[in-house]
């Protein structure tokens, strides 16, 4: 994906040259019944009203936010002022995606220990048998859907930093590439308290990351299911790796960091 500030509206209205054998797409006719989603809880209240009363937007001023896929398909511009409602409307609808694939990963889990507890059969040699097949591909389904929207989520946090910060430190769609530009000794940005929550609790985006690489290469999971006590199941995602202790460990760091952020930058902006 290309994210680009741009001071040309013709330039940033302007897609990419189609290649010969692009797919051609024409939506059917049809009356529009609504864009707008339901308004979930805000992610960011004190960041999203000190942006809004501060004075860091004006930095923006006559420019484009350009955000095209590489095979063109996908094009969008915005005004550049206007580009911190949309991206908080991306973080807020996919913060309410990453809790409803909670509850369904927390709901496959007890299916699959109802199952176990309640419809087991043993087979003559000692073994039980057992079927919780749809279970296991909801649950599969289910922790694919918060890894990748809490990594989606967080990439979309990294393209705000040049309303927080200013144009000056460069675009970012990729937390990850914002967390090696802000600590790293060539940024144009000194924040040394942003640099050492960074440094000191992001133990957890390591383990997302390294969880997100493995199923976007690889894509399946071979779940680990034991018996820990008479009717209770421990179910193993990678080994070792719990699934419990691995979202809990996700979440509670992906929450913290939302607070951190949502505190922290709104103080640089009214600094600032």
């Amino acid at each position: 994906m290309k994210f680009e500030l741009i001071s040309n509206q013709e330039k940033a209205l302007k897609r990419a040259s189609g290649r010969n054998n692009r797919y051609e797409f024409h939506a059917r006719k049809g009356s529009t019944i609504c864009y707008q989603q339901p308004l979930y809880e805000q992610p960011f209240p004190l960041l999203l009203e000190a942006i809004y009363k501060g004075n860091t937007l004006s930095k923006l001023k006559s420019r484009y936010y350009k955000i095209e896929s590489n095979g063109g398909y996908i094009h969008q511009c915005y005004p550049a002022v206007e580009y911190y409602k949309i991206a908080h409307r991306m973080i807020r609808d996919n913060t309410h995606t990453i809790r409803f694939s909670l509850n369904e990963i927390n709901k496959a889990q007890r299916a699959i220990e109802d199952i176990y507890t309640t419809s087991k059969e043993k087979l003559p040699g000692g073994q039980t048998k057992l079927s919780f097949d749809k279970e296991m591909y909801q649950l599969r389904s289910s922790i694919f859907t918060f890894v990748f929207s809490v990594r989606a989520t967080l990439d979309t946090v990294a393209s705000l930093f040049q309303t927080i910060y200013g144009p000056q430190i460069g675009q970012h769609i990729s937390f990850n590439g914002f967390m090696k530009y802000i600590t790293g000794n060539n940024s144009h940005i000194k924040d040394p308290v942003m640099c050492e929550f960074i440094r000191t609790k992001m133990e957890w985006f390591i383990l997302l990351k390294d969880i997100r690489d493995y199923l976007a290469h690889f894509g399946s999971i071979n779940f680990l299911i034991k018996e820990v006590e008479p009717g209770v199941l421990s179910i193993e995602l990678f080994k070792d790796i719990e699934i419990n202790n691995f979202i809990e460990t996700v979440d509670n760091g992906f929450q913290e960091l939302l607070m951190f952020l949502d505190g922290h930058c709104s103080s640089i902006i009214d600094g600032g």
